[in-house]
C-alpha cells in the first residue's frame, strides 16, 4: 500500500507539472470581451445576428478628436496622430464625416432616379396638395439672395427637389464640417478636427487592445513634443474595455496578492513552523496551475473576470490542508493517521462543495462557466495534494493546542452544539430573524448591467466633452426589421417611420437612421413619381416655366428604382453598412433621447419590428436568471441530502444543511439593512455560499457531539482564509464583484457560526 501511495503521489506530481508546462509553452490567452461574459442568447437569429453587428461595430469604431490653438496646428498634430497609428497596422483610418468627392458619386448615382426621391417634408406637402408651397420655394431660391441659377439642372429637376432630398438625409447628428478635408468644430477658442477608423486587429483581445491603447499613448506623447498644447479626447468600446482588463487583472493580482500573505501570514502564526504553511502553499499552487490549464484547455482562453474569481481560490482551497494539519493539535499520531482521521469529512466537503460548482456551471453566463470548472478543477487538486503528498512530506510533530487558541475554538463550540446554551441560541436566532424581517422590507433587486460594472472615470468625461462638442455619440439602441426580402423590410421601415414620427415631435426620441431613410423602397419610389407628377408637374410646371423662361424639353424615360446596394457602393454613407445586415434583415438606429416604453407602443403591431436595446436586454436577462439563482439553490441542497445521508442518514443530513442553508436565508435582508441590493451576483455568491458552508458543517459533524478543539480551529481558519478571498472582493471597483464579495463575507461568517450546530448527536 506504501509503495501505491507513493506511486499515486509522484503520478499526480507528475500530472502538475506537466499542466504547469504545458501552460509555459502555450502560454496564457487573457480575455476581456464583455460579451465573453454574456449569456449565449435567447434571442431569435435575427436578434442575435443584429446584436451581434451592433456589437462588432462598437467594439471596432474609435474616434478621436484632436484639438488645439490654431486650424493649422490642430490639423498638423491631427496627420502626425493619423500617420504615427497607420504604422504597424494598430488603427485603419475611415471617415464618420464624407468627404466631397463621395458626396459626388452619391450624387451622380442618385440623379437618375430623382423622380422616386423626395424628402419627405416635400412628399406630405404633395400628399395633402401643396404643390404651391413648393413651387413658392423654387421660385424664392432661384431670384432670392445668392439665388441658385444652374440652367442645366433646372431642366433636369426645375422645382430642385433633389437637392433637398440630399440635404434631408438622415446622417448621424454632428457639428462638425469639411475645412481642408478635415472634419472641423471649432469651440472655446479651440479647434478640434475628428480621426476616426477601427482598431487594427482584434479589438477584443486583451494584447490589441493594449497594443492599441499603448500605440495612441505614444504617438500622442511624441506629437506633443512639437504641439505642447495638444489635446485628445477618445470615444471607443476599445479604451473602455482595456481599461476594464487592465483593472481586472490589476484587482486580481492584489486579491491573489493580499489572500496569499494573509494565509500565510495566518498559518505561520498558528502553527509557527514551516513545513504546514509551505505544504498549504504547494497544494493551493497545484490547485492554481492545474485549474488554470484546465480552463485554458477547455475555452481556448481565460477572462479576467474568471481570474479574478480564481484568486478567491487559495482561500476555498487551503481548507483541506487547514483540516489535515490541525490534526496537530490532536494528540501524537502519524501523519497517516491525521489523514485518517480527516480525509472522509474533507472527501464530502469536496463532493459537496463541487456539486455547488455543479450548479455555477449551470448559470447562462459563459464567464459563469469559467469560474465554475476553474474553482471545481482547482478544489479536486487541492483534495488530492493533502491525501496524497501529505503523509509523506509532512514532518510535523503533534503539539498542544495553545489556550489562545483553544478559548475562542470551545467558546464557539459551546455557543453553537452545548444544550446548556439552547436558550442563547435561541435569542441570538430571534434577533436575526427580526433584523432580517425589517432587512426584508428595504431588499431591493437591482440588476442594471450599467450599475454592475465600472467604467473609467477619466474616459467618461473625455466622452461627454467629446460628444458636446461634435454631436457625435457610439449608441447601442436600435429597432430591427425582419422581412422575406429587402423590398418587404424597406417598406416596413416606412410603416416604422409614420410611427415614430410622433415620438420624436413629442421629445421621446431623437430620430432614426434606417436604409429606408437613404433608400426608399421600390414601392415608395414608383409612389413619389406618381405623386410628383399628379400633384406638382401637371398643376403648376407649365406656369412655372414660363415664369422662370424655361423651355419645354422632351420627358425623360422613368429609371428603374435606386437600390440600397447602388448607394453603399458609393462609399458616401458607410452607416449603410451596418445597418445592412442581409437582405431582408435592417437595423434602424434611434437616437437619444430614448423612451424604451414609448418605442414598445409605437412599435406595437407591427410586423418584423422589434426593439433591441442590448442593456436593456441584458438587465432583464439578468434578472431573470436572478430568480433561477434561487432554483440552482434548491437543487443544490436537493443534490447534497442523498450523498449527506450516506454519511448521517437523512436527520443528520437536514442537520448538516441547516446551518449553511439558515446563512443563505439570512443574508439578502442583512444586507439590505446596510442598503445593498440583491443581485444576480449576489444570488450566485448564495449558491457558493451553500457549497462552502457545508464544508464548515461536515467539519463539525464529523468531530461528534463532544466537539474536537482542532477540527473546531481548522473550520474557523477555512472560514477566516476564504474571507480573505471572497471578501476582499468588496473592495472592487466593479458593483456585481462588491456584492458577491459582501454576500459571500456575511453568508460565510453566519455559516461558520452555525456550523457546530451540525455535530451529530449519535453515530453513523
Amino acid at each position: 500500500m506504501s509503495r501505491l501511495r507513493r506511486i499515486a503521489a509522484l503520478v499526480w506530481l507528475g500530472l502538475v507539472l506537466a499542466a504547469a508546462g504545458w501552460l509555459g509553452w502555450h502560454g496564457v490567452t487573457l480575455a476581456t470581451d464583455l460579451t465573453a461574459l454574456l449569456p449565449a442568447g435567447q434571442q431569435d437569429p435575427a436578434l442575435a445576428a443584429a446584436t451581434s453587428r451592433i456589437n462588432q461595430d462598437l467594439a471596432g469604431r474609435v474616434v478621436l478628436l484632436v484639438g488645439a490653438d490654431t486650424p493649422e496646428r490642430t490639423r498638423a498634430g491631427a496627420a502626425r496622430l493619423r500617420d504615427g497609428l497607420a504604422v504597424g497596422g494598430v488603427f485603419v483610418p475611415g471617415r464618420d464625416v464624407p468627404d466631397a468627392e463621395a458626396l459626388r458619386r452619391l450624387a451622380a448615382t442618385c440623379f437618375p432616379h430623382r423622380a422616386g426621391l423626395l424628402a419627405e417634408p416635400d412628399r406630405q406637402r404633395l400628399a395633402a396638395g401643396q404643390g404651391g408651397a413648393l413651387v413658392e420655394r423654387a421660385l424664392a431660391q432661384l431670384f432670392g439672395v445668392g439665388g441658385l441659377a444652374d440652367a442645366r439642372l433646372l431642366a433636369q429637376d426645375p422645382f430642385l427637389l433633389f437637392p433637398a432630398f440630399l440635404s434631408s438625409l438622415p446622417l448621424p447628428a454632428s457639428r462638425l464640417a469639411l475645412e481642408e478635408g478635415w472634419p472641423t468644430v471649432h469651440q472655446d477658442g479651440q479647434t478640434w478636427v475628428l480621426l476616426s477608423g477601427r482598431v487594427g486587429g482584434n479589438p477584443q483581445a486583451m494584447a490589441d487592445q493594449r497594443r492599441f491603447v499603448a500605440a495612441t499613448q505614444a504617438v500622442v506623447d511624441a506629437a506633443r513634443a512639437e504641439f505642447p498644447e495638444l489635446r485628445l479626447l477618445r470615444l471607443g468600446a476599445v479604451f473602455y474595455a482595456e481599461a476594464a482588463g487592465r483593472q481586472g487583472m490589476d484587482e486580481g493580482s492584489l486579491i491573489g496578492l493580499l489572500s496569499g500573505l494573509g494565509t500565510i501570514l495566518l498559518l505561520g502564526a498558528v502553527f509557527r513552523r514551516a513545513g504546514p504553511v509551505l505544504l498549504s502553499l504547494g497544494a493551493v499552487a497545484a490547485a492554481m496551475a492545474v485549474a488554470v490549464a484546465a480552463t485554458v484547455a477547455a475555452f481556448g482562453a481565460i477572462h479576467v473576470a474568471a481570474l479574478a474569481f480564481g484568486g478567491s481560490l487559495i482561500g476555498v482551497g487551503v481548507d483541506y490542508a487547514l483540516i489535515y494539519f490541525a490534526q496537530i493539535f490532536a494528540g501524537p499520531c502519524t501523519p497517516r493517521q491525521r489523514l485518517a482521521r480527516v480525509w472522509v469529512g474533507a472527501l464530502l466537503g469536496l463532493l459537496t462543495s463541487l456539486i455547488g460548482y455543479a450548479a455555477l456551471a449551470l448559470a447562462p453566463l459563459p464567464g459563469l462557466r469559467q469560474v465554475a470548472l476553474f474553482s471545481a478543477v482547482g478544489l479536486v487538486a487541492a483534495f488530492l495534494a493533502m491525501a496524497l503528498w501529505f503523509p509523506l512530506l509532512d514532518r510535523s510533530p503533534a503539539r498542544p493546542l495553545p489556550a489562545a487558541l483553544a478559548r475562542p475554538c470551545r467558546a464557539l463550540w459551546r455557543l453553537g452544539a452545548d444544550p446548556a446554551q439552547v436558550r442563547l441560541r435561541r435569542g441570538i436566532l430571534a434577533l436575526l430573524l427580526l433584523a432580517a424581517g425589517l432587512g426584508a422590507t428595504r431588499l431591493e433587486c437591482d440588476d442594471d448591467i450599467r450599475r454592475q460594472q465600472a467604467l473609467d472615470p477619466a474616459l467618461k468625461a473625455e466622452q461627454a466633452e467629446l460628444v458636446r462638442l461634435t454631436g457625435l455619440s457610439l449608441g447601442g439602441q436600435a429597432l430591427v426589421v425582419t422581412a422575406a426580402d429587402s423590398e418587404t423590410a424597406l417598406r416596413r421601415e416606412e410603416a416604422l417611420a409614420e410611427r415614430l414620427a410622433p415620438l420624436r415631435e413629442a421629445g421621446q426620441l431623437g430620430g432614426w437612421h434606417g436604409p429606408a431613410g437613404f433608400v426608399p423602397s421600390a414601392a415608395r419610389q414608383a409612389d413619389n413619381a406618381a405623386l410628383l407628377e399628379r400633384a406638382l408637374y401637371a398643376p403648376h410646371l407649365a406656369a412655372y416655366r414660363a415664369t422662370i423662361g424655361l423651355p419645354d424639353l422632351p420627358p425623360v424615360p422613368p429609371a428603374p428604382p435606386l437600390t440600397p446596394e447602388a448607394v453603399r457602393a458609393t462609399g458616401a454613407i458607410p452607416l449603410l453598412d451596418l445597418l445592412t445586415i442581409a437582405p431582408g434583415l435592417h437595423l434602424v438606429l434611434l437616437d437619444p433621447p430614448f423612451d424604451p416604453a414609448a418605442l414598445r407602443g409605437a412599435i406595437d403591431g407591427l410586423d418584423g419590428v422589434r426593439l433591441l436595446d442590448p442593456t436593456a436586454d441584458l438587465s432583464a436577462l439578468l434578472a431573470t436568471y436572478r430568480d433561477r439563482a434561487v432554483g440552482l439553490l434548491a437543487l443544490s441542497a436537493l443534490l447534497m441530502v442523498p450523498l449527506l445521508a450516506l454519511r448521517y442518514r437523512w436527520r443528520g443530513a437536514l442537520r448538516v444543511l441547516a446551518p449553511p442553508l439558515l446563512a443563505v436565508v439570512l443574508t439578502p435582508p442583512l444586507l439590505a439593512l446596510a442598503g445593498v441590493p440583491f443581485s444576480f451576483f449576489a444570488a450566485m455568491a448564495l449558491v457558493l455560499t451553500l457549497a462552502v458552508g457545508v464544508d464548515y458543517s461536515v467539519f463539525c459533524a464529523e468531530a461528534g457531539p463532544a466537539g474536537d478543539d482542532a477540527t473546531q480551529l481548522a473550520t474557523l481558519l477555512a472560514a477566516l482564509t476564504t474571507q480573505l478571498s471572497f471578501g476582499l472582493l468588496v473592495f472592487s471597483a466593479v458593483a456585481g464583484l462588491r456584492g458577491f464579495g459582501a454576500t459571500m463575507l456575511l453568508g460565510l461568517a453566519l455559516a461558520v457560526l452555525a456550523a457546530p450546530a451540525a455535530a451529530r448527536r449519535s453515530p453513523p
